[in-house]
């Protein structure tokens, strides 16, 4: 029997027929018109690049089918059939079609009800173009990153450095990479996972990071790059605000005592990690704005007092050149007669013994009104006389208080996490924990930054809690709250990376390449296909170790990055790796202590690594027993034997370390060294016999670059393990017998640079003394190389030349005479070429697959042959051909040559007479942003008023010494194009004597225009104000000295 309620409804089809009717066409219309809608959204998203989400494009075809079938359902209605001329309803038909209707007219209401609150456009059109201009000026940062580090290296050895506002933009320009690269990494998850919204959070992220690169980029005009060469009165540092009551106390009191006429010594004293350093930087940075000393001289001390080290230091600082040659008592001379009539503060940083500063030159008269302040942390005054005959007013710096602990520590957590009212009582006693010293408060801070679980917190102060003193005195408190930074690392790897640094002598500033280097070395480095990976990994952990304050960036004084621990963090690091700490390995370091003879053998049996570094150790124990011994550092010792039976009992022996020795020969059992993995003999000088390097089974590093051998041995061919083997620098010729090098089949990375090798010519056999290339060619697994090659016939080598495009990093040098100086470029591919003129199909091969080209005193005049074939040259440098007359006839070359062209140095080419031949290709040059001319004295204009169209990326201009230079942009009467070089940042124009810059136009943004005759220096005065106003160039060379 059918329900009663199933039978009204089906009447209900029938009765309600008309009204459904109605329903259903005043629905279509609404349907119509979010449809309308729904497609004028569409047309505009598409006028503004952007589209329909897929959810929207979905509904509306559904819609479309729908209203379709409404349309359908509206014909049957007119044509409803009907008995008697329609005096009777077709009941039957009435009721189909009434069904059809009501649940179409359901269907209809629902759908409506989804279309509201759809989000209709897509973003992601938008944001993909956002983050494809945000990558592009990304790239473009860092290359002004790059080039900005490298003129800081190269200006380090002129005793020059970059200027604080350089620095600060630098800083924030890294930042931004940084976080840009976050950016990219989110915006590549959200597409990964399919998913075409993009959060409004990230899209402003994005429009906003983009904003702030371009204003970096366009800042980075108006910066002032380089000090002065001549000594800053102060040296600025970087410090911390000091805010505490008590720190300011402190302060007020040191400073009150620099006024004092009758002090002339200040003791500032107390534990390690107090904040010494920090108040007297305060004060340092404080002096600058007054005029009250002529020098503010900051050296950093040490615990073993190197009294030539600090003499060295201060005239450094003072910029004070001496003879190298020169005796300690000539500087002391003539540091005490630069001094004896300035006023000067000389503040002595981390000092553990007493100093006679007379004998290193300070003059010590009151008369100068001069300073003297040190930090120590010995606070028994009598045990340290600075100066015998002047007495040392002594300031004790106090750990701060509980409120000015927990000040201290919320700024450096973030207040938005202590805030939180289920953290802040449990944070303020982790506060409370570190015993208010501010290196403690600040670590322990960084490592709960932005932690916001109470567990976490609560299992923090537990470990805190629980580490109970082991040593007596201050500094086991310090080592156990500052641990927990370390313990925060949780990889073992990159826990043993810290440690390692603590090998090297107290202050010493470590190269980051060497220490990467020996990290791979040690193994601490894994889960990587190659050493060129290996070595980005190792980058990336320096960079965490310094983010958790463990490792401190150094100066740069040489063209490389180093890195530096504080003292405190060291002694930590020496804490943990000691007997007095049950974790972690066992280390034995006494680098650079002044050592004459070796630590007695019985101390040597416990430990895991032992360094004897930079001592005056002339003679080995004899059979040391080490059986757990790992690494062993004996470099820069006097050593000049060592004892055959020397390494018998170190069955575990890994790395060792030999090198700047005055070792002649290493001799070892056959049962010695089985499982050395890494040997460092380099500039071992005196040192000749290798012929035990056959033995090393296992070994993968071998480093003999800058010593004396002469000879590889036959038996190196069975060192089928080495993955790295440096040769560099060796003088004189080294003999490589046959299918040695050949033999070693996985090597990765071979440096031969500067070392003179008799390499066999062409694919010839290699005679007796003789080594032909294929040898290297065929190391299959070789990803860098650096080598030079003396004579061109050699490079003709298929098998070696096959090499090139696997290669990930390569440095050559090629040609009789070559140098080997530090390149300017910072190239991962670079070909150096000395001497030659018709270049073979070995060299052109090179050439292509290179990045960076330097060719020196060439018999060429033009260089036509190589640029046309390296599509892929970034920066290329031309110096001291002497027939050069252009650099390449375009027709030669075709349209691909110096695309991707970024710097161009021409130096010493006395018969230049213009830059091209031929009409510049338009796509050529398009990326060149620096130019540097020096000595091109047949030079009479450099840039044709085509070829400016294509310089629209040029930055940097730099002319010297091309005395007929009359135009910088050829032709007198010719018309310019429209705001030529609007790029232009950096000009530097010296000794230009025919050159005059017209002012018949106005100077416009970078708008240089050409010239006619001499200029006078009233001329260059005004010209030069004209150019810094008009132009908004960076920097101009002051020209009215060199006009002179």
């Amino acid at each position: 029997m059918i329900p009663t309620s199933q039978i009204f409804e089906q009447v209900g089809y029938v009765i309600n027929l008309e009204s459904n009717r109605d329903d259903l066409m005043e629905e279509d219309q609404n349907l119509k018109a979010l449809c309308e809608d729904t497609e004028r959204a569409g047309r505009e998203a598409s006028r503004r690049r952007q589209k329909l989400t897929s959810q929207a494009e979905n509904w509306l075809d559904k819609a479309r089918a729908i209203r379709a079938e409404i349309d359908s359902i509206k014909l049957q209605f007119e044509r409803r059939p009907t008995f008697c001329n329609g005096c009777f309803p077709n009941l039957r038909s009435d009721y189909a079609l009434g069904k059809r209707a009501f649940e179409k007219l359901d269907r209809v209401r629902r759908f409506i009800n989804e279309r509201r609150g759809m989000e209709l456009v897509a973003m992601s059109s938008v944001m993909e173009r956002d983050v494809e201009d945000l990558m592009e000026e990304a790239k473009t940062l860092k290359a002004q990153c790059d080039d900005m580090e490298s003129e800081g290296r190269e200006a380090s050895r002129r005793r020059m450095r970059l200027t604080n506002q350089a620095q600060t933009w630098l800083g924030r320009a890294r930042t931004n990479l940084t976080e840009i690269e976050n950016i990219k990494s989110e915006f590549d998850r959200s597409q990964a996972s399919n998913n075409e919204f993009f959060s409004d959070t990230l899209a402003k992220r994005v429009v906003e990071k983009l904003e702030s690169v371009r204003q970096d980029l366009n800042s980075r005009s108006g910066i002032q790059l380089l000090a002065m060469s001549s000594p800053p009165r102060v040296m600025k540092m970087d410090v911390p605000t000091v805010g505490q009551s008590s720190a300011q106390r402190t302060m007020e009191k040191i400073w009150n005592f620099l006024h004092d006429e009758h002090t002339s010594v200040i003791c500032i004293y107390g534990m390690g990690g107090i904040g010494k350093t920090t108040l007297m930087k305060a004060i340092n940075n404080k002096l600058e704005a007054t005029r009250e000393f002529d020098h503010v001289i900051w050296v950093t001390v040490s615990k073993q007092l190197n009294l030539q080290k600090i003499q060295k230091d201060i005239m450094d600082g003072l910029r004070l050149g001496s003879n190298e040659n020169a005796s300690y008592q000539d500087r002391s001379t003539q540091l005490r007669e630069y001094l004896s009539n300035k006023r000067y503060m000389l503040i002595l940083d981390d000092l553990w013994n007493p100093i006679h500063l007379s004998e290193i030159g300070i003059p010590t008269n009151k008369e100068t009104r001069s300073k003297i302040a040190i930090t120590t942390r010995i606070a028994n005054m009598s045990a340290l006389q600075v100066c015998s005959d002047i007495k040392a007013e002594k300031i004790r710096v106090e750990t701060l208080t509980e409120d000015e602990a927990w000040d201290l520590f919320a700024a450096n957590v973030g207040k938005e996490v202590v805030s939180e009212p289920h953290i802040k009582d449990v944070a303020k006693e982790v506060a409370r924990e570190c015993g208010g010293l501010p290196l403690a408060i600040v670590v322990v801070a960084k490592v709960m930054e932005g932690q916001n679980k109470k567990e976490l917190w609560q299992d923090t102060l537990r470990a805190l809690r629980a580490s109970a003193p082991e040593i007596e005195g201050m500094e086991p408190e310090v080592f156990l709250r500052l641990k927990l930074s370390y313990d925060d690392l949780r990889d073992e790897k990159v826990k043993m990376c810290f440690l390692y640094c603590s090998l090297f002598p107290e202050d010493d500033e470590i190269p980051v390449i060497s220490l990467i280097d020996f990290w791979i070395m040690e193994g601490f480095i894994d889960n990587v296909n190659n050493l060129v990976d290996a070595s980005n990994k190792g980058h990336q952990i320096i960079e965490k170790l310094k983010r958790r304050c463990l490792l401190e960036e150094a100066i740069i004084i040489d063209e490389y990055v180093r890195v530096k621990m504080h003292d405190v963090i060291r002694d930590l690091a020496l804490y943990i790796a000691s007997s007095s700490c049950d974790e972690g390995p066992k280390f034995l370091v006494n680098a650079n202590v002044g050592l004459n003879e070796p630590p007695r053998e019985e101390t040597w049996r416990e430990f895991e690594r032992i360094s004897l570094m930079m001592n005056e150790i002339t003679e080995l124990p004899i059979r040391p027993e080490c059986p757990k011994l790992v690494s062993l550092f004996l470099s820069g010792n006097p050593i000049t034997a060592v004892p055959r039976s020397f390494f018998e009992l170190m069955p575990a022996l890994q790395v060792l370390d030999l090198s700047d020795t005055n070792i002649t020969s290493l001799s070892v059992s056959s049962s010695s060294l089985l499982n050395l993995r890494a040997l460092i003999l380099s500039s071992c000088l005196r040192l000749t016999e290798v012929s035990f390097l056959g033995q090393l089974k296992e070994l993968q590093f071998l480093d003999i670059s800058a010593s004396g051998i002469r000879s590889l041995p036959k038996e190196m061919q069975n060192l089928v393990k080495l993955k790295w083997l440096d040769m560099s620098e060796i003088s004189d010729s080294l003999t490589i017998p046959s299918n040695v090098m050949s033999g070693l089949s996985s090597l990765e990375a071979l440096h031969m640079l500067g070392t003179n090798v008799n390499w066999a010519k062409g694919s010839e056999l290699a005679v007796e003394n003789d080594l032909t290339l294929s040898e290297v060619g065929k190391l299959k697994r070789l990803t860098i190389l650096t080598i030079t090659i003396k004579e061109f016939d050699c490079v003709e080598n298929d098998v070696f030349l096959q090499q090139f495009p696997k290669l990930k990093k390569f440095k050559v040098v090629i040609g009789p005479g070559s140098s080997n100086a530090v390149s300017m470029f910072d190239c991962m591919k670079e070909v150096r070429i000395n001497g030659g003129n018709n270049y073979s199909r070995g060299v052109k091969v090179m050439v292509a697959h290179t990045e960076g080209l330097e060719l020196f005193n060439a018999d060429v005049k033009d260089v036509s042959q190589l640029v046309g074939v390296a599509n892929g040259l970034r920066m290329l440098t031309i110096d001291g051909c002497q027939e050069m007359e252009y650099i390449l006839d375009w027709c030669d070359v075709g349209e691909n040559a110096l695309q991707n062209i970024e710097v161009l140095r021409l130096h010493h080419l006395p018969s230049l007479q213009k830059l091209f031949k031929g009409e510049v290709p338009q796509r050529c040059l398009r990326k060149l942003n620096k130019i540097c001319v020096f000595e091109c004295r047949y030079l009479e204009s450099l840039f044709s008023s085509e070829m400016v169209q294509n310089l629209d990326q040029l930055q940097t201009l730099s002319l010297r010494s091309c005395f007929l230079l009359e135009e910088i942009i050829e032709g007198h009467d010719k018309s310019l194009p429209e705001n030529p070089l609007r790029q232009l940042r950096k000009l530097k124009l010296v000794r230009l004597y025919e050159l005059e810059i017209s002012q018949r136009r106005e100077m416009q943004r970078g708008k240089l225009i050409h010239s006619s005759r001499n200029v006078c220096n009233g001329q260059i005065k005004s010209l030069k104000c004209q150019m810094k106003n008009q132009m908004k160039i960076e920097e101009f060379e002051e020209l009215d000295e060199e006009f002179d």
